[in-house]
């Protein structure tokens, strides 16, 4: 695949918090970013997240096995960002990311590790 700059967010949705992390496809280099809370601020959470990283792909963690519950918030979340940002979007198999976490790291910033591990198996598998 061609080198070239892109902005991605990652993320790792849950149905009370969504971690989100900003890679960046020339460096490699990612940054976990404050988990952002499921619920009615969520469309503006996700407002003031582009405002600020203007992304160019958001890669979104999809488990193998879902509750009803929890696929109808991917559902909702996948067609905001298709048709209200218009973004491309890539779902990622994320059945391991939180076995992936060092111990160290399974505290408030624990749902954007997370993403940061979306991030960088997409990475590897397209970049390294």
């Amino acid at each position: 695949m061609k080198k070239e700059a892109k902005v991605v967010l990652s993320i790792d949705y849950g149905t009370k918090n969504i971690g989100i992390c900003v890679g960046e496809t020339y460096t490699g280099q990612t940054r976990p970013l404050q988990r952002i809370q499921n619920g009615s601020s969520l469309e503006n959470s996700f407002d003031d997240l582009l405002d600020e990283w203007r992304p160019n792909l958001f890669l979104l963690g999809i488990p193998s096995k879902m509750t009803l519950e929890f696929a109808k918030g991917v559902d909702k979340l996948k067609d905001l960002i298709k048709n209200k940002y218009k973004i491309d979007l890539i779902e990622i198999n994320e059945d391991f990311t939180s076995q992936g976490l060092a111990k160290n790291k399974k505290d408030k910033l624990k749902d954007s590790y997370s993403a940061e591990l979306i991030f960088e198996d997409w990475f590897n598998q397209n970049y390294g």
